[in-house]
């Protein structure tokens, strides 16, 4: 896989509006960066925590966390599916338990 690029628009837990944001993969240094079109919790740029990248027959099965995004306190669990057949790459948000009561999984598609 390399390192590979997807964008589009996005919901993440505990902001009203969309976003736009661009996920980098790098499969060579097992890393994760995603980009906001605009700043969220003082950042534009935050790079995954805790990520395990899976190669699965049709798909790169691409785990990480954020801490403190978008709020303080809230830690996301990302989980991103990666085609090996198109250009498209399936992800869900999922927020862990946390003191400001954010819940509720966001799914969105990205592409290359």
């Amino acid at each position: 896989m390399a390192q590979i690029s997807y964008k589009g628009p996005a919901h993440i837990p505990g902001i009203e509006e969309g976003v736009g944001l661009t996920a980098t993969i790098d499969d060579s240094s097992k890393t994760v960066t995603i980009e906001f079109d605009r700043e969220l919790a003082g950042s534009s740029t935050w790079q995954g925590n805790s990520v395990e990248i899976n190669q699965r027959l049709k798909y790169s099965e691409i785990v990480f966390k954020t801490k403190n995004l978008p709020l303080d306190t809230i830690d996301l669990v990302w989980k991103f599916n990666a085609s090996k057949i198109d250009d498209s790459l399936a992800a869900v948000i999922v927020p862990q338990a946390n003191k400001l009561r954010v819940s509720g999984e966001k799914g969105f598609v990205l592409t290359k």
